[in-house]
């Protein structure tokens, strides 16, 4: 389930990156009462503070949900990336 997932992914990228659920409350100027209590009840935070705790964890919100990255968009910018490489070098010439 996304809720179970969200906060269990939080949690691991916390521990990993040695940062107490307190020091993230703090830095983002969020409640720890808040806080605990939405991972006890297993509630998704509203939409702009998931982005806002993904931004935090340098990780994605897709990443918090399903514990996978999404790479769709990142193999879209490489194929722009490259096709404006390719305009500019022809222009070039």
């Amino acid at each position: 389930m996304e809720k179970d997932m969200f906060w269990k992914n939080v949690l691991i990228l916390l521990k990993n990156k040695k940062i107490s659920q307190e020091k993230m409350c703090e830095d983002l100027g969020m409640s720890i009462y808040t806080l605990r209590s939405s991972i006890s009840k297993q509630v998704l935070p509203r939409v702009d503070v998931a982005k806002t705790i993904a931004d935090y964890l340098d990780s994605s919100v897709d990443f918090l949900l399903t514990g996978k990255e999404s790479n769709e968009y990142k193999e879209r910018l490489e194929t722009l990336k490259t096709k404006i490489e390719n305009i500019i070098q022809e222009e070039g010439k």
